[in-house]
């Protein structure tokens, strides 16, 4: 139904709310739903346990959706020195990739959140679209104008493009439609225009989103996000 890889060119782009968003509007739908996030950094302590504070907040959305990782790393460093600190030496794409899909045809939507960015070393001589490619799935590109500006998004599209990953398209999150700052209004235009890629939705600005409801992400998914485009 839905087999998705969700990236971001930077960190606090909003990869989290849009894949939080986006599995907690098929799970209310009544389609079974995972999220798996291949390597998460700044994991957190609890009881003795390496949390994944992303897919924490997936679970809070609606505690039915299933959620994996492969690697939490407590760095908030890259992966690649996140295992460095660590003391694993290696991080294996056949773990990630056997992780996926495992137990892959159980559900109906399967959600892949990246770490850091589209473009944050992996291995020695990887990357993370590497990822994307090992498990040859569409990637959808989650830019934050408050975060990157446009010529980094339109260097970043075409590294994708460049290369032959399957694009589906771009969503924008944080999008303040009515801004003062004419780079930031007239963003996802300017986006489409230079990059040829779809604008799958765009997602307004939250006060807080620790504190947001379910109700409220789910309703602005259905609204600001084009779901028959994924």
């Amino acid at each position: 139904m839905l087999n998705i890889f969700i990236s971001g060119l930077e960190r606090q782009s909003g990869k989290t709310l849009v894949a939080a968003g986006l599995a907690g509007t098929m799970q209310s739908l009544n389609y079974s739903t995972r999220v798996f996030k291949p390597i998460q950094t700044c994991a957190k302590d609890l009881n003795g346990f390496s949390q994944s504070q992303d897919l924490a907040f997936v679970k809070r959305i609606d505690s039915n959706i299933e959620t994996t990782s492969s690697y939490m790393f407590k760095s908030s460093y890259s992966p690649l020195v996140g295992a460095y600190d660590a003391g694993i030496k290696n991080i294996d794409l056949n773990k990630i990739y056997n992780d996926y899909y495992a137990n892959l045809q159980l559900f109906e939507c399967n959600i892949i959140e990246g770490s850091n960015s589209i473009s944050n070393p992996i291995g020695e001589k990887f990357s993370e679209i590497d990822i994307v490619k090992t498990l040859n799935i569409p990637l959808v590109l989650v830019v934050n104008p408050k975060k990157s500006n446009i010529d980094n998004v339109i260097l970043g599209v075409r590294y994708i493009q460049n290369s032959g990953v399957a694009f589906q398209g771009i969503i924008v999150n944080d999008y303040d439609e009515d801004s003062e700052n004419l780079e930031e209004k007239y963003y996802p235009e300017m986006i489409k225009e230079f990059t040829g890629e779809k604008i799958i939705g765009t997602i307004p600005h939250y006060d807080n989103v620790e504190g947001m409801t379910p109700d409220t992400l789910i309703g602005n998914i259905l609204t600001y996000v084009k779901i028959e485009d994924l």
